[in-house]
Formats: C-alpha cells, sequence, structure tokens
C-alpha cells in the first residue's frame, strides 16, 4: 500500500445517488480486500444515510450533520478526517450535502494534504439526468457542485430516454470541458488502483482544484444558496403501514426538496427500511437498513422556507399521532 490514502469527495444535489454511490464503491472495495473510511454530510441527521451503509463495508463511518460544511462546521469535518488518517482504513471517501457548496471545503483539502497524507485528491460530482438544469433559483448552486470536479457520473438514467440523456451530457460536456464522464465500476477501479499503487496526482480524474477561500465564501451569493435550504427531523411513531408513509411523503409541501423516513412497517416489524422522496417523486422501493441500527424512527425534510408545523399536522393526520419535539 501507498503511505498516502486517496481521497473522494463526492458532490450532487439532493437525491442525485450519491450515497447510492458510496455503497457501491464500499462493495467494489470489499471485493478486492480494501476498506474505506466514510464521512456522510447531511444537512439534517446524517445518522440516517450512516445507517443505510453496512459498516462491515467500511473502516469506519462518521456522520456530519450541516447544511454548509465549510462555514458551519469545517473544523468538525477536518477533525474527521484526522480521526480516519490515524485509523486502518485504505482510503477516505467524503458525501458532502446535496446543496453543498464544494469549492469551500476544496481550498482546505488541498493546504493540508501533506498533513493528511491524501493522495491523490479526487472531486466527483452525481448529475440526476432528470433534474438537471431545472432547479430554479438553485441551479446555479447544481452547476456549482460540478466546478473543479474532474469526474462526473449520470445517474437516474433508467427513468428518461436517450434523448434527454444524450441532451445531459452535451449540455455537461460543453460547460465543464476538462471533466470526464466516469461510472461507479471505473471509478472504483481508479481508486483500487490509487490505493494500491500509489498512483499519486497523475491518476486520471485527479485535477488541481479551484482556491475559493472561506471569506469568498461568505460573499459569494450562489454559495450563499446553499444557506437557504435548511433540515428539519420530525419523530414518527415506531411502526407505520407501508401505505402510510409513501402517502406522508407524497401529501408533503412543494418546499420540500428532498425527504426521507426511516421507519419499522407493520408489515415487517423486524426490520427499518429507508423511505424517499426527491421532488415530487416517491422512490417505488424502500431501502433495508442493515440490522443492529438503533436509530429512531423520523422523518427528514430538506428544502426551502420549510413550515415544520404544517409537516408535523401531516403526520399527526396520518397516523394519529402527536410527534413530540426535542429541545
Amino acid at each position: 500500500m501507498s503511505s498516502s490514502r486517496p481521497l473522494l469527495l463526492v458532490a450532487g444535489f439532493l437525491g442525485s445517488g450519491k450515497t447510492s454511490l458510496i455503497r457501491s464503491l464500499l462493495a467494489q472495495f470489499l471485493r478486492r480486500n480494501i476498506k474505506a473510511d466514510v464521512i456522510l454530510n447531511d444537512i439534517a441527521n446524517a445518522s440516517v444515510d450512516a445507517a443505510s451503509i453496512n459498516p462491515d463495508h467500511a473502516a469506519s463511518i462518521s456522520p456530519l450533520a450541516a447544511s454548509c460544511a465549510c462555514c458551519e462546521s469545517l473544523e468538525e469535518l477536518l477533525s474527521l478526517c484526522r480521526t480516519a488518517n490515524e485509523g486502518e482504513g485504505d482510503l477516505l471517501l467524503i458525501e458532502l450535502n446535496g446543496t453543498a457548496d464544494p469549492l469551500g471545503v476544496l481550498e482546505p483539502f488541498a493546504l493540508l494534504r501533506r498533513e493528511l497524507s491524501i493522495s491523490p485528491m479526487i472531486h466527483a460530482c452525481v448529475i440526476d439526468v432528470r433534474h438537471w438544469g431545472k432547479r430554479g433559483e438553485l441551479t446555479a448552486l447544481e452547476e456549482r457542485q460540478m466546478r473543479g470536479a474532474g469526474l462526473y457520473l449520470l445517474s437516474h438514467q433508467d427513468l428518461v430516454t436517450n434523448t434527454e440523456i444524450e441532451a445531459v451530457e452535451n449540455v455537461v460536456t460543453d460547460a465543464f470541458p476538462e471533466s470526464f464522464q466516469t461510472d461507479a465500476s471505473q471509478l472504483a477501479d481508479l481508486l483500487v488502483s490509487a490505493t494500491l499503487e500509489g498512483a499519486g496526482d497523475g491518476v486520471s480524474g485527479s485535477r488541481e482544484w479551484p482556491q475559493f477561500s472561506a471569506v469568498k465564501c461568505r460573499e459569494d451569493h450562489v454559495h450563499l444558496l446553499s444557506h437557504q435550504v435548511r433540515g428539519c427531523e420530525i419523530p414518527l411513531p415506531p411502526k407505520v403501514r407501508r401505505a402510510g408513509i409513501e402517502q406522508l411523503l407524497m401529501n408533503l409541501p412543494d418546499s420540500v426538496l428532498r425527504a426521507k423516513a426511516l421507519v419499522k412497517t407493520v408489515e415487517d416489524p423486524g426490520s427499518q427500511w429507508l423511505f424517499e422522496r426527491c421532488g415530487r417523486e416517491v422512490s417505488p422501493s424502500p431501502l433495508p437498513v442493515p440490522a443492529g441500527t438503533r436509530i429512531p424512527s423520523s422523518l427528514l425534510c430538506m428544502g426551502m422556507n420549510l413550515d415544520s408545523a404544517a409537516i408535523r399536522m401531516l403526520v399527526s393526520e396520518e397516523f394519529g399521532y402527536v410527534p413530540v419535539m426535542s429541545d
């Protein structure tokens, strides 16, 4: 193994499939006797996404709740990286939340790459082909997530036509000519090669990260969009009917850009499931959560100008349950 460890920073808009990519990479690493330290950043309770990852597939899994990692929790993020650096993981994977601006995070990592012994540093962006360029005022933030990305992946291709995929490819290629398209298998091969052979900065997908200081972030209107997306967490009953949780997700207001519900169902009370909504679309297949998770049932919502009282009312109407909010 190389004395330096590769770092993969994964960006992408809410619901694009970043955590799914992390799970896929970890499974591919495991088949080659490689394990990664994983840091998952989410706007609300990051432990929910962390619970969806099999702990046996990773060297460590660390949740980080922050809407803007570079402004709110940069020191905590770097502390988690230093802790991971002292462990036995072969590489480091960091997933930023779905409205994060990666540029404010890239600079400190470039400055601390020797201290953290990370090389190469790869920034990959997951692009949801269903919604690219259709985010309204948040489109500029979605495009910002591609700046500095050496690699990008197209997700949810099975839900659109080939013509729509080609249109997104053309737009992204024109706007970001220095970025290269890849997929989960190719990205896993790249990271395994870098881990085993110490490929260094010459590895494909590694490029000079743009300089963008924290001070500049606080003055940048696109970066400040990330501060406008907030999250709320609402307790749910210990067990719910599957049809009920799906109906609740469908009834959430349009201001909810992304929602996740971690629950046990009446139909299968022995397991926890992660139900998800992106935009107006509810995922038809909930994700089973590995056994042993001890996170209480809850609903996480992310969006702009969220009315948490109205969402609590929807929970009460659906389940006849009054959520008790923590202080």
